[in-house]
């Protein structure tokens, strides 16, 4: 296998994450729009996760 090429575990992350972060930013967004402050700030702040655990497996794929 490639060096530079990611793994199976990588890509299926990167897709949940992306995936992830996409729903809680957008369903934030809405909420923002209707009005709903605290529901809006709670889904924004649940794509942090997905963030931190893409970033995570990209470090330690690009250790390996």
């Amino acid at each position: 296998m490639h060096q530079d090429r990611a793994t199976a575990v990588l890509a299926v992350v990167r897709i949940v994450a992306v995936l992830g972060m996409a729903l809680a930013i957008s369903s934030g967004i809405f909420m923002l729009l209707g009005g709903w402050w605290q529901p809006a700030l709670a889904a924004l702040a649940a794509s942090l996760p997905f963030f931190a655990a893409m970033r995570y497996m990209e470090k330690r794929a690009a250790r390996e």
